[in-house]
This record gives structure tokens, C-alpha cells and sequence, in this order.
């Protein structure tokens, strides 16, 4: 996606982890076994790099809880905690993924929040507004859509729209269009803002047959389930950025950073014990709804009528375990 390089990246230590971790003695017991139980049987530590993954081209320092819970960010409550999904442009394609599917999953992983999805707008609507800052990509010919005039629009629809809306946590607008961030780049996945805690996302080359993806007919049930699996986790990594949570580069994790499709095919759809802690912290006072338990067998449940086969064994093994511990 970008060109510099970062050839010195190491990863971390068994006693960076640790330290990354923090002081785990105030944890309620459910968060504290989440996070310390079975972890060399479950987290695998962060790979050694290929060239050209996202930490051999992105400079990356990894984000302690102790330099997360410094961070100044935005907090649920109880009146504050709804999660905007704005659909732009068109979905309408046998291919798209489900955004009810995508939304359903992700509520899991936020305990406490509410994701709602907003009525879909169309990109002609920004040209009511000034530029779309829309181009032509040099490689694939198809159009293009600046990030910064998308997260524009979103703010200004959330000052006109919703200024009496006081429940709004986060609007995460999400489209079928590929989008850039900077004349330099080819392209993103996604964007977050997060002081104004809005963020685009793009699933346009999530489908294997991009950028011809619209010519083709529907999936197979083994592409369906691949462009699925990459929605969920490119929307659920945004979000969680949303929440101030930096990629990690302590366990091979969902919020690991991504350049290319292996490394994305290659993240597993949960956080790693260092990045859980994290969004049990940015839940704030809301922290009563915040059980593992409860998360996991959820997510376990839509991992089976999904068919994510992997994934399924993991969080089952991973209560198994959990319980296990618990009952003895």
C-alpha cells in the first residue's frame, strides 16, 4: 500500500509481553483467567516478518495497557454507546458482503454498545457538497474515493443529521468502492478518524476477483465465506480503532497490521490476551457487561452457522479450556 521500508522489526520477547500486559492484581476473575490461563496452549507469539509485511513497511512500537489506559479516548456510557454503520453506495451485488451478518458478529466483541445500521447514501450526494475527491487508479482503471472528503462528509452529515443524537459512540461508513488516502498511495482498507471517531472502510478488494469482481457472478459457498471472514475482521479491527487501540505486534492477533492479502488471511478473528485486556479497559464504566464467557460462546455460535470451520475450533477449544480452569 506504501513504499517506505522498516527492515529492523523484531518481535517481541516473552518479557516485553509480560511487561506489555501490565499488572493484572485489580482484574475482576473473569477477565484476569481470560488473560492468563492456557495462553502458550491458545496465542501464538507474533511471527519473524517476511518482506513486505506490514512491520517490514510500517514502523510499529507496539502499544502497552499501561500507554492505552494513558491515551485520551473515547469512553462508552450508558448514554453514549451506539455504533453508526453508514452503508455508501451500493451493496446491491451477489458478492457484497452482508452488513446484518458483518454487524451481528461484531456486537460481541462490544460489550455494552448497540450497532445500528443508518439508511444507505449514494457518493453523487457528496458532489452536493463540493468535491468527492474521486480518481481513477492507475492500475486497476476503475474509480477511487479520497478518505479524508468521505470522513468529511460523515462529519458533516453527523453536525446536520444527527446533532440531536446524543446516544452516537462512533459512524463507521462503509462502501463497495475502493478508497485512498494520499495521492502516494494505491490504496487503503479502511481509515479511522479518531479524534472525531468516525471511519471508512472499503471491502471492495476483500473478493478474490477484484478488480473484476463485478463482472462476476455469485460465489462459490468457499469464496462466500472468505470474503465474509474479511469483512468481519477488517471492520471489527477498524473499530476497535476507533476505541484507541494501536495494532499489535505482541501475539498473532486481530489487530495486527495488514499489507497483503496472505498476512490478512493469516489473522485470526480474535484479540490475543494483551489487546482483550485493552477493550476490557476502553468499555469504561460499562465494565458490567464486559464477560468473556458470555463473549466467546456467542461468537463460537456464529462461527458455526458461518461456517468458519477454524475459527469454531478455536473459541471452542478456548471455553473449554476457560471452564475447565473454572471448575476445578
Amino acid at each position: 500500500m506504501c513504499a517506505c521500508a522498516n527492515r529492523s522489526f523484531c518481535p517481541p520477547t516473552d518479557r516485553q509481553r509480560a511487561k506489555a500486559l501490565g499488572d493484572i492484581c485489580q482484574l475482576n476473575d473473569d477477565i484476569s483467567r481470560a488473560i492468563t490461563i492456557g495462553i502458550d496452549e491458545c496465542f501464538l507469539p507474533f511471527p519473524i516478518p517476511n518482506v513486505g509485511d506490514w512491520v517490514t513497511v510500517h514502523t510499529e512500537q507496539g502499544q502497552t495497557v499501561q500507554e492505552f489506559e494513558r491515551t485520551v479516548r473515547t469512553v462508552p456510557h450508558s448514554s453514549y454507546r451506539t455504533i453508526y454503520v453508514q452503508p455508501i453506495g451500493s451493496f446491491d451485488h451477489p458478492r457484497a458482503p452482508s452488513l446484518e451478518t458483518i454487524c451481528e458478529f461484531s456486537r460481541p466483541f462490544f460489550p455494552g454498545c448497540q450497532i445500528e445500521i443508518l439508511p444507505r447514501i449514494d457518493f453523487t450526494d457528496f458532489s452536493k457538497h463540493g468535491q468527492n475527491g474521486m480518481r481513477i487508479n492507475s492500475y486497476t482503471k476503475q474509480p477511487q474515493y479520497l478518505t479524508s472528503f468521505i470522513i468529511g462528509h460523515l462529519k458533516k452529515m453527523k453536525r446536520r443529521e444527527r446533532k440531536h443524537d446524543r446516544q452516537e459512540l462512533f459512524c463507521i461508513g462503509v462502501t463497495m468502492a475502493d478508497i485512498y488516502p494520499g495521492s502516494n498511495w494505491n490504496f487503503v482498507y479502511g481509515l479511522a478518524s479518531i479524534d472525531d471517531g468516525i471511519g471508512i472502510y472499503s471491502f471492495s478488494r476483500l473478493d478474490p476477483l477484484f478488480p473484476n469482481a463485478e463482472m462476476a457472478g455469485p460465489c462459490t459457498d468457499e469464496v462466500r465465506i472468505l470474503i465474509l471472514k474479511r469483512s468481519i475482521s477488517v471492520f471489527v479491527h477498524e473499530v476497535i480503532h476507533l476505541f484507541g487501540v494501536e495494532h499489535c505486534i505482541y501475539y498473532l492477533c486481530m489487530m495486527n497490521g495488514t499489507e497483503t492479502e496472505e498476512e490478512m488471511d493469516g489473522q485470526p478473528l480474535y484479540l490475543c490476551p494483551i489487546c482483550l485486556r485493552k477493550m476490557y479497559s476502553a468499555i469504561g464504566k460499562e465494565k458490567k457487561h464486559f464477560n468473556v464467557i458470555q463473549m466467546y460462546t456467542k461468537i463460537l455460535e456464529l462461527c458455526k452457522s458461518l461456517h468458519f470451520k477454524d475459527e469454531s475450533a478455536w473459541y471452542e477449544n478456548r471455553l473449554n479450556l476457560l471452564n475447565t480452569t473454572a471448575n476445578n
